[in-house]
């Protein structure tokens, strides 16, 4: 229904981005999405070694039955990124040719991804970071604020207000992402200049994702105000359901104020810590579970395909809406001099 250079660039039927999602985005998840026309990305630090890795990406490839999907890379300050290395590599072997990085600058990985014939969209959550990867060569950016679910980094606006400024500055296409949950949302990101829409915690109770039914059914129950964002404090925002260890490491930070460093958290800041315990084991008190206030429309369990179908039926009622909404030529009046 819409085009844009987002949809060409990576070959998806509709301008829906749905980003790497740590733990959760396995070949099942992300060929359901890809079958269903949005874009997904298998990401390698979800999988416990790159051999792992490999088998998962060869496993997706079937599923998808042809429909084009791709890798995230996560680039860490705080931890290690060499998995990535060598999974880029394995992808490339595959042949997969469409990428997605967040964190810290992508650096030479632009080079070998274009010089594998690639394309790569980078996540940024400053303006200043996505005019360097946009000046870096990267193909796309995408702008998230500070109600992004995840890793928003420490900038205070929301992710409309940085769009504007960055369709001033950036020439290459810009997706936006952070507490989009609806098909009306998508539509005002288009309508804002932005040629897709980044939709990731709407997608938290999809059928396909690999977790404890306790955590499906917390995703479900969960409404617009039950998300915080923890470790501001040392400059390393995560929003995240608003349980049990959330509220642990709020009162850490408090008492350790200035003096706080990412280690004095140990492992309640650690993802596979939210990984064993939340989405392994269903105690959803337990472990930093992201997510944004988009998963209040996350209202049942269903199919990735039939969010997305849900999320295209939204756009185009809208759509609809606005075109009601415009008068007639002729009815407009053009007021007289004088």
């Amino acid at each position: 229904m819409f085009r844009t250079r987002l949809t060409e660039l990576f070959g998806m039927r509709h301008p829906i981005i749905v980003g790497g999602m740590m733990w959760h985005s396995k070949a099942a998840f992300v060929a359901a999405c890809a079958r269903a026309g949005a874009m997904a990305f298998l990401t390698p630090k979800s999988h416990d070694s790159a051999e792992a890795f490999e088998d998962d990406l060869a496993r997706c490839v079937d599923l998808a039955e042809g429909a084009p999907f791709g890798v995230n890379f996560s680039i860490s300050r705080f931890r290690s990124n060499e998995i990535n290395e060598t999974c880029l590599a394995i992808a490339q072997r595959h042949g997969v040719t469409r990428f997605e990085t967040a964190g810290s600058h992508p650096g030479d990985m632009i080079d070998r991804i274009h010089d594998g014939g690639g394309v790569l969209i980078h996540k940024s959550t400053q303006l200043r970071h996505a005019v360097k990867a946009a000046a870096s060569g990267v193909d796309a950016v995408t702008i998230v604020g500070m109600e992004a679910g995840g890793h928003p980094g420490i900038n205070p606006h929301p992710g409309h207000v940085i769009l504007a400024q960055a369709l001033k500055e950036i020439e290459v296409p810009i997706a936006l992402g952070g507490g989009l949950g609806t098909g009306r949302q998508v539509l005002g990101v288009l309508a804002q200049g932005a040629e897709a829409a980044v939709v990731v915690s709407r997608f938290l109770a999809s059928a396909e994702i690999d977790a404890h039914p306790n955590y499906k059914a917390r995703m479900v129950a969960a409404g617009m105000d039950d998300t915080v964002a923890v470790l501001q404090s040392i400059k390393d925002t995560w929003r995240v359901l608003n349980n049990d260890t959330a509220r642990r490491v709020q009162e850490m930070e408090r008492e350790l104020g200035l003096t706080a460093r990412h280690a004095d958290f140990g492992d309640l800041v650690s993802g596979r810590h939210g990984r064993d315990w939340a989405y392994v084991k269903g105690d959803v008190d337990r472990g930093l579970v992201s997510m944004s206030s988009a998963i209040a429309h996350a209202d049942s369990e269903e199919g990735a395909g039939e969010v997305v179908a849900s999320l295209v039926r939204e756009m185009e009622d809208a759509w609809q809406r606005l075109a009601g909404l415009r008068l007639p030529e002729a009815s407009v009046q053009t007021p007289k001099a004088g």
